[in-house]
């Protein structure tokens, strides 16, 4: 009976979110320099955007991607005025494009970035939409996205009581060290990115 337990929890240990739709450009060509913009944030997480996009522009350093620097695009952003990702709608690409000397902007949203612990009942979620745009023509040249998403359901309330514990721990030390889900934004990076080409 006990083997049953572990199962289950095994089972509903984790149930990933695959990448949905994706838009690639029949005239997709790879940008030269490529800004990784401040993320646009739909969650309540201060924290999630910062490391969600550092995860980002590191993924696609692995992909061959000829990048700006990141603190070097917040500098030339903030010359401009713009702070946050929610903000680089008011500007076109073209502008931005112009402001930060890039080829190609890759624009981003942080969807879900949420931990829920209730009872025998514990959920990590990331989900990330992606896209990149040509600096020069404003073209949607890809978009996707990707998001991972861990269950675990407490097969007992001795195993609901030690998941809590650990959970709550987790949480914790992810907070205090801003390295927040990070194996879900691994993961929901690697399924967003695996479609870019």
């Amino acid at each position: 009976m006990r083997w049953h337990a572990a199962f289950l929890c095994v089972v509903l240990g984790f149930a990933a979110c695959a990448s949905s739709k994706v838009y690639l450009s029949k005239n997709y060509v790879r940008p030269g320099r490529v800004a990784v913009l401040p993320m646009s944030n739909d969650t309540n997480d201060l924290d999630g955007p910062i490391f969600v996009r550092k995860a980002l522009f590191n993924m696609l350093v692995r992909h061959g991607y000829q990048l700006i620097p990141l603190d070097e695009v917040d500098a030339k952003l903030k010359v401009q005025g713009f702070t946050d990702g929610g903000q680089l709608k008011a500007a076109t690409p073209q502008k931005i494009g112009e402001w930060i000397g890039a080829d190609g902007l890759f624009y981003s949203t942080l969807e879900d970035f949420n931990y829920i612990l209730l009872g025998f009942y514990t959920q990590r979620e990331v989900k990330i939409q992606g896209q990149m745009v040509d600096a020069q023509t404003g073209e949607k040249l890809w978009e996707s996205e990707g998001g991972l998403t861990s269950r675990v359901v407490a097969a007992s309330k001795e195993e609901a009581k030690r998941q809590f514990a650990i959970q709550t721990a987790t949480k914790f030390a992810e907070k205090l060290t801003h390295i927040p889900l990070q194996f879900e934004t691994e993961a929901a990076v690697v399924r967003l990115l695996n479609t870019l080409p």
